[in-house]
């Protein structure tokens, strides 16, 4: 089990490293670390060529009517019939917002049974992960470390107690791998496990952080 584990270590290590080399975590190209699993991993040497969101070279040229040309007048001398014609130049950054807002569409209309599950868009299968009940817990710790990392490249925020071990988040991460999502690109999806009820918490009394949450607390 041991060497096993050691080549799966490695397999999702590559995982994290090739999913950050095509697209980089949504926080982090926004420049703050909102989660405790976005440092680069090793090897990490930059988006590829063109891909910052803030990089008008990520894009291909505008059309015309895009640019916002003042110098086309009408016969009257006013500016002639354009969507943008009154604003600023179509720019990079107005196509990344259209981008996201695309994304976000898909999002809320592509219907659940169309979407393939965690498993399928990091590139592994189930039967790749043993049982908890056949790992140390030192084991399960560097194991559980590793997929949340993999959840963070692919922006999935994984919402658990930070001091929580890895033989609790780790059943959690699996089953919930096993449910179709839908993987942003330009946004970041938060997973929750916990209905912030105490006593049905499924990281177990003694990590349970809902009952400490006076706002929630308030709720029960």
């Amino acid at each position: 089990m041991h060497l096993y584990l050691q080549h799966l270590l490695t397999d999702l290590e590559a995982a994290i490293l090739a999913r950050w080399q095509e697209c980089p975590p949504h926080y982090f190209q926004m420049g703050h670390l909102a989660e405790r699993w976005l440092t680069p991993p090793e090897g990490y040497d930059g988006p590829p060529a063109g891909y910052a969101i803030d990089d008008p070279e990520a894009y291909p040229p505008l059309p015309d009517w895009m640019l916002g040309d003042d110098d086309e007048d009408d016969d009257d001398g006013a500016v002639a019939d354009d969507p943008v014609a009154d604003d600023k130049p179509y720019s990079a950054a107005d196509l990344e917002f259209d981008k996201t807002i695309a994304e976000m569409e898909q999002w809320r209309d592509e219907a659940p049974p169309q979407r393939q599950d965690m498993f399928y868009h990091f590139g592994f299968e189930p039967e790749q992960f043993p049982p908890a009940e056949q790992l140390t817990d030192a084991e399960l710790d560097t194991l559980t470390t590793l997929l949340c990392r993999l959840w963070a490249a692919y922006n999935f925020t994984a919402v658990v107690p930070d001091n929580a071990p890895g033989r609790v988040v780790y059943p959690l991460l699996l089953q919930r791998m096993g449910e179709p999502t839908f993987v942003f690109t330009r946004g970041n999806l938060g997973v929750e496990f916990c209905g912030y009820e105490p006593e049905h918490c499924p990281f177990g009394q003694e990590w349970c952080r809902c009952r400490d949450d006076e706002d929630y607390s308030l709720l029960l």
